[in-house]
């Protein structure tokens, strides 16, 4: 399955430093992953174009990464990396559901492409949020709760079939 990145771990390097929080932030700290398919393989499968494979890139928005100089630590870069692999386990379903994917032309195969992607982004979105919600752990501050969300990314990260819906 080409994955690439999805194992990548982050650095302070991969942030941009800053004295103060940017305005209107409540965190410490914003990593902002991306990814983007390439490399489709295409095949005619009873009159429809199908996806029989693709890679899917996962990156970082560098310029939209940051943290506060005086508030790096190794639990802040943690729940980062947590954000990240949030989008890593989004990325593998992604994958997932692109291959076998068909339509019976190019145009309305990059449509449904496009769709998936934008309902995966949005699926991201939303665990992103409970993930850094008050009641959860609230940007990495709840120490227990974020074990708690550590522990369900790595069982949902490392398991093949391993889906957002398995995080809290």
């Amino acid at each position: 399955m080409p994955l690439n990145n999805f194992d990548r771990i982050l650095t302070w390097q991969d942030f941009n430093q800053q004295l103060g929080q940017p305005g209107g932030a409540n965190e410490y700290a914003q990593i902002h992953p991306d990814i983007a398919p390439s490399n489709f393989v295409l095949a005619r499968v009873r009159n429809a174009l199908t996806i029989t494979d693709v890679t899917i890139d996962l990156s970082l928005i560098a310029d939209d990464c940051w943290v506060v100089t005086s508030r790096m630590t190794n639990d802040l870069l943690k729940h980062e990396q947590g954000h990240y692999d949030i989008l890593a386990i989004s990325a593998r379903e992604f994958y997932n559901t692109l291959i076998g994917l068909s339509a019976a032309t190019a145009d309305a195969l990059q449509r449904r492409v496009n769709q998936l992607k934008e309902r995966f982004a949005q699926q991201v979105t939303q665990v992103d949020a409970r993930y850094d919600s008050e009641s959860q752990t609230n940007h990495g501050i709840n120490t227990a709760i974020q074990q708690t969300w550590d522990q369900k990314i790595a069982a949902a990260k490392a398991n093949p079939r391993g889906r957002l819906t398995d995080l809290p």
